[in-house]
């Protein structure tokens, strides 16, 4: 995946965080227990906020179920109505803060008082049959 090259993830994000992470394989698995630890994708479908392509969900329901489970403020930024990109900060001892602005603001780009969670589909994902056969002989 061309998007998420990891030396230059490391270059441009993971460099900050030296010394605390020296390389770039400890930079990564400390992103990954975090992306786990705080799920946003469990946290939204716990509080009704399903991926709809067509559903709109009110912003501020949608940033009150994450500063209720992370107990920060996190930044979203939206396309056409959608919710593209939702960021978590942290301070460097790995603990949740308020994600803000050079203006010090707490910030939503571009994002409506309502939204959609978009599906996300991957763009090789294997299919569980197997096209010549008939359905009853699929996986």
């Amino acid at each position: 995946m061309a998007w998420w090259d990891i030396h230059l993830q490391w270059e441009k994000h993971g460099t900050c965080s030296y010394p605390v992470f020296k390389d770039e394989y400890n930079y990564f698995l400390a992103t990954i227990n975090l992306y786990l630890k705080y799920n946003i994708t469990e946290i939204l479908i716990e509080n009704g906020y399903v991926p709809s392509n067509t559903e709109k969900y009110p912003l501020g329901g949608i940033v009150s179920a994450i500063q209720n489970a992370v107990r920060a403020t996190p930044q979203l930024e939206c396309r056409n109505g959608a919710v593209e990109e939702l960021h978590l900060c942290f301070y460097k001892n790995f603990e949740p803060r308020d994600c803000v602005t050079k203006g010090n603001s707490l910030t939503s780009k571009a994002c409506p008082r309502y939204v959609s969670l978009p599906e996300f589909v991957p763009s090789n994902v294997l299919s569980t049959s197997v096209p010549w056969l008939p359905s009853t002989e699929a996986l």
